[in-house]
C-alpha cells in the first residue's frame, strides 16, 4: 500500500466490509491502523518501500496527473526501475486528495510528506502547471523521448442538474467550491448563509460539511433513500451529528429566481421504482408533490466528468459517450503505449480503487516496455482481479470490540477545519492490530504456486462446496518463534522431511497417518520448539505451498539494548541466516579476543544438540493430530 496515511484517512473501507473478525464480533480497523502506520512513516528519514528499487532500465514514463491514480502508477513504475516524469496542471500534487477533499478529513501538511515518498526514488521528477492539450499533446511527450504514457487526468467537471435557472449567481460546481476553499480562494459562503446540496455522494457531504464549518445553515437533499446514498455511512451520520438536514426522496424541479439571483430551489417527491442499471430503485416523480426549499446558495454534487477537451487533438485514443477513456483489460488505449487509468478511466470511483488501478496500469506498462504480449497481460489482469471465495471461519477467538478511534468532539469539529480523527496511539494501534486472525497468506504477493496457478487458469477453489468430511481445516501453529505452520496448505510432498533430516541433520519432521489423513508434522506432533529445530529456516525455503513460513514481522520487531550490548559478536556469527552484520562500531578483534567461545556457539548450532528448557507435554502422543478449528470429518489417527 503505497499511501496508507492518506487512505486511512479518506478510504471508504471496503475491505474491512468483508474482514472475516466481523464473524466474531467486530471487523480489524484497517484504515485506521493503515493510519497509524503512514504516521510513523512520516517520521522516518527515507520511507520503506515494498521490494527494493531495480536497476535502471534506461526507459522514460510520462505520468499525466499527480492524483491518487498517477502518483501510484509512478511509485510502482519507478520502483521497476524505469524513469518517471508526472504532469499535473495544477502547481501541487495530490490531485482530487488535496484540491477535492477538505482538510478535516485530509491535512494537507501530511498528504504532502506522504507522496514525498515517490520522490526520494531515482529518477523521479514533477512538473506542475502543465496541462495536457494546453501546454503538450501526448505526441510531444513521445517526440520528447518518453517510452510510455500513463493518463490519469481525474475528473474535474460537475455534472449539471439540467434545470431552469442553473445558471444564476449563487449556484456554485461542486468541484470549483471545493477547490477554492482549498486554495484559499473566496468562496460565497458565509455565516448564517443558507446552503442546499444536492446529491448523495462523497462529494456531496464534502461540500455541505466545509459549508457548515463555514457557518452556514446546510440542507442536503438527495432523490433516494439514507439507504441508496453513495457516500459512507459514516459520512452520512457524522453530517448529521454536526447540524446539517438530510431531505430524502426529493429531486430538483427548477432554481428559483430572486433579485436576479438564487433565492431557493423547487423539488419535486419521488417515490422508488424498480431497480436501474446500477441495481438501486429508480425514482418515480409523484404528481402534485412540489415543494420550495428558501436558499442563498445551490450546489450541485451529483457527479463529475473527465475533461477530455484535449481529445479534439487526440485522434489515436477514443472516449466513451459518458466522457471516459476506452482501454483494454491491460489499461492500454487503441494508442500502443499509451495507458489510463482512474476516474477519467472508470468515471468517478473511490480514492482506494483509483490507487488499485494506477498499480495495475505501473504492472502493465512495465510488461509493455519488456515487450510482452499485452493481450496476455490482459488475461493475466482479470485472473488476478478475481475475488476468492473464502470459507468461513469458526470463531474460535474470544471476543474482543474494536478499539475506538478518538474523535475530535461534534460541538469542535464546526468551529475549524481541524482534522477529526485524533488517530491511534502505539498501544491502541497494537491492541487492534492483534485482533487480526492472521486470514490472508504470509506468502501473498510472492507465492510460485498462485503464479503457476494463474498461468494455467486454476483458479476455482474446489473444495469450498464440499462437505465437512471432505476436508480439513487446522489453525494456524504460531508456537514456534520464527517459524509459521499452516497444515491446511501442506501437499504431504515430504520435501521439509528430506531436506532437514538429508541437508541439515536435524530430523524434526516425518509423515503421520496414512491415506487421505496422513500429514507431515513432528514427532508425536509437538511443537517445533520442543525438537532439534535450530530455525535455520531451510523448511521454510523449500516448502512450495507456504505450509512452513518465516515469521518475517516477528523477525522485524526485536530491538538491541545498547546499553547492555558489549558488542562480543557472538549473534553475528552464530545467526544462521546471516541476518546480523557488523557495523562501524563493531570491534573487529572480537572474534580474535572470543574466538574459542564463538567457536564452540557455531559447533553446538551445527551439532544441533540445543534442547529447549521446556519439557515434552506429559499427553505427548505418537498418535496426537494437530488442532482443528472445527470438528474434522473423517476419525482421527487410529481411532
Amino acid at each position: 500500500l503505497p499511501f496508507p496515511y492518506m487512505l486511512g484517512l479518506v478510504c471508504p473501507k471496503p475491505c474491512q466490509e468483508v474482514c472475516r473478525r466481523g464473524l466474531v464480533e467486530e471487523e480489524i480497523a484497517i484504515c485506521q491502523c493503515h493510519g497509524y502506520t503512514g504516521e510513523l512513516v512520516m517520521e522516518m528519514d527515507q520511507a520503506p518501500t515494498p521490494f527494493p528499487q531495480e536497476p535502471a532500465t534506461g526507459k522514460r514514463i510520462a505520468v499525466v496527473g499527480a492524483g491518487p491514480a498517477g502518483m501510484t502508477c509512478a511509485y510502482y513504475a519507478a520502483l521497476k526501475g524505469h524513469a518517471v516524469t508526472v504532469f499535473d496542471m495544477m502547481q501541487k500534487q495530490g490531485g482530487i486528495c488535496r484540491y477535492g477533499i477538505p482538510e478535516y478529513r485530509l491535512p494537507k501538511v501530511k498528504l504532502d510528506k506522504e507522496l514525498n515518498s515517490v520522490w526520494q526514488l531515482r529518477d523521479t521528477e514533477f512538473k506542475g502547471g502543465m496541462m495536457l492539450g494546453r501546454d503538450f499533446s501526448i505526441e510531444d511527450l513521445f517526440t520528447q523521448g518518453y517510452d510510455a504514457v500513463f493518463l490519469g487526468i481525474g475528473a474535474w467537471r460537475s455534472n449539471e442538474l439540467r434545470i431552469p435557472g442553473e445558471d444564476l449567481p449563487g449556484v456554485i460546481e461542486a468541484i470549483s467550491y471545493l477547490r477554492q476553499n482549498a486554495e484559499g480562494d473566496p468562496v460565497p459562503v458565509g455565516a448564517g448563509m443558507r446552503v442546499v446540496v444536492v446529491g448523495g455522494g462523497f462529494t456531496t457531504f464534502d461540500c455541505a460539511r466545509t459549508s457548515r464549518r463555514l457557518g452556514a445553515n446546510v440542507t442536503v437533499v438527495y432523490r433516494r433513500s439514507r439507504k441508496e446514498m453513495g457516500a459512507h455511512y459514516s459520512e452520512v451520520d457524522d453530517a448529521e451529528h454536526e447540524g446539517i438536514k438530510l431531505e430524502f426522496y426529493a429531486s430538483p424541479v427548477r432554481i428559483v429566481d430572486k433579485d436576479g439571483r438564487v433565492g431557493g430551489i423547487e423539488f419535486q417527491r419521488m417515490a422508488l421504482g424498480e431497480p436501474d442499471a446500477s441495481g438501486r430503485r429508480r425514482p418515480v416523480p409523484i404528481e402534485g408533490s412540489n415543494f420550495t426549499i428558501d436558499c442563498d446558495v445551490v450546489i450541485p454534487a451529483i457527479g463529475q466528468l473527465p475533461v477530455l477537451d484535449f481529445f479534439d487533438r487526440e485522434q489515436a485514443v477514443r472516449k466513451t459517450k459518458r466522457e471516459t477513456i476506452i482501454t483494454n483489460g491491460a489499461l492500454m488505449t487503441d494508442r500502443p503505449g499509451v495507458f489510463a487509468g482512474g476516474d477519467a478511466q472508470m468515471g468517478t470511483r473511490t480514492v482506494i480503487e483509483c490507487v488499485a488501478q494506477g498499480k495495475l496500469a505501473a504492472k502493465a506498462i512495465d510488461r509493455y516496455l519488456a515487450g510482452d504480449d499485452m493481450a496476455k497481460v490482459a488475461e493475466e489482469i482479470a485472473e488476478e482481479e478475481k475475488v476468492p471465495e473464502l470459507i468461513d471461519i469458526v470463531p474460535y477467538k474470544p471476543e474482543e470490540p474494536q478499539v475506538r478511534m478518538p474523535m475530535l468532539p461534534f460541538t469542535e469539529r464546526v468551529q475549524s477545519f481541524q482534522v477529526i480523527e485524533n488517530g491511534y496511539d502505539k498501544a491502541g494501534a497494537e491492541k487492534e492490530a492483534a485482533r487480526c486472525l492472521q486470514c490472508v497468506c504470509p506468502d501473498v504477493g510472492r507465492c510460485h504456486l498462485q503464479r503457476l496457478s494463474l498461468e494455467h487458469g486454476l483458479t476455482d477453489n474446489r473444495f469450498h462446496r464440499a462437505e465437512p468430511v471432505d476436508y480439513h481445516d487446522y489453525e494456524y501453529d504460531f508456537s514456534h518463534d520464527f517459524i509459521l505452520r499452516d497444515l491446511n496448505k501442506c501437499i504431504n510432498c515430504t520435501q521439509c522431511v528430506r531436506i532437514c533430516r538429508d541437508v541439515i541433520g536435524a530430523n524434526c519432521y516425518g509423515l503421520m497417518g496414512g491415506g487421505y489423513d496422513s500429514i507431515v508434522t513432528t514427532p508425536w506432533n509437538v511443537s517445533l520448539s520442543y525438537t532439534d529445530c535450530v530455525s535455520c529456516g531451510a523448511c521454510a525455503e523449500t516448502c512450495p505451498t507456504g505450509a512452513l513460513m518465516m515469521r518475517e514481522r516477528d523477525l522485524q520487531t526485536y530491538e538491541l539494548d545498547v546499553v547492555r550490548c558489549i558488542y562480543c559478536g557472538d549473534c553475528v556469527e552464530v545467526c544462521p541466516h546471516g541476518a546480523l552484520g557488523e557495523t562501524p562500531n563493531f570491534e573487529l578483534s572480537t572474534y580474535q579476543r572470543f574466538g574459542t567461545t564463538v567457536l564452540a556457539k557455531e559447533e553446538l548450532a551445527v551439532a544441533r544438540s540445543w534442547k529447549p528448557s521446556e519439557r515434552i507435554p506429559l499427553d505427548g502422543h505418537e498418535d496426537t493430530r494437530p488442532p482443528e478449528i472445527r470438528p474434522p470429518g473423517p476419525p482421527r489417527w487410529g481411532a
